[in-house]
């Protein structure tokens, strides 16, 4: 059974997500929580095993971006649809950042609510699935609607994952000049190992230029430097 939270606070607005999720899926099919803050939020998605949460950005004390982070923090990792009036390019920066599925601007249509569930159910079913995925199932999950209405192949290499490219690009975009992998590695809270395989990649997507700095005692390391 799905378990889905809608994070809102206008009481009007939640229950429209929820009648239009009702018609989407079946109600025995999926457990609905409704909170109207992020603590809320947060104290529910550490009890309970979340598949979906549907995000405001504009909510009281905390808002829908700072949650995002502090799921990172507590090492949560919920699949995220953001609902929001909010459409600045630092707000959109924040959920691509995050990784979250997709990203409507109030008002929005029940047809693009519905096209945003139907990507978070069709990502849900084939990647729950214990076997080997073919081409096509793949391009259900990675082949996108992204938040200019073009279509894009976001799939990565065997062994990375989108939501941890975006936490190590987030924190590169906040690092000035050149830097090296352990400190990607201390600011990410992820393995030296685990963060040298995504700058590797970045390096052969050329996002990233790398070069060897020599010390006066000890080995050489390699220092990287986002490309503008």
């Amino acid at each position: 059974m799905l378990q889905i939270l809608i994070v809102e606070d206008d009481p009007m607005v939640s229950s429209i997500n929820k009648q239009y999720l009702m018609k989407i899926i079946p109600p025995a099919k999926m457990r609905l929580y409704q909170v109207d803050r992020a603590d809320k939020a947060l104290a529910l998605a550490q009890k309970l095993q979340l598949d979906l949460v549907l995000l405001d950005i504009y909510l009281p004390k905390i808002s829908g971006t700072e949650l995002l982070h502090l799921f990172i923090e507590h090492n949560l990792h919920p699949n995220v649809i953001m609902l929001s009036a909010a459409k600045d390019s630092q707000s959109v920066n924040h959920a691509l950042n995050y990784g979250v599925l997709d990203y409507l601007v109030k008002p929005f249509s029940f047809e693009r609510f519905h096209k945003a569930i139907e990507h978070f159910l069709k990502y849900n079913e084939v990647l729950n699935q214990d076997r080997q995925l073919s081409q096509t199932e793949l391009d259900q999950v990675f082949i996108t609607q992204d938040f200019a209405g073009e279509k894009e192949m976001t799939s990565l290499p065997k062994g990375l994952s989108n939501f941890s490219l975006n936490k190590i690009k987030a924190v590169i975009a906040e690092t000035p000049d050149y830097f090296s992998n352990q400190e990607i590695a201390r600011k990410s809270k992820f393995s030296r190992i685990t963060t040298k395989k995504y700058l590797d990649y970045l390096v052969k997507t050329n996002e990233l230029t790398i070069k060897t700095h020599y010390l006066k005692v000890g080995r050489p390391i390699k220092l990287y430097k986002a490309n503008k």
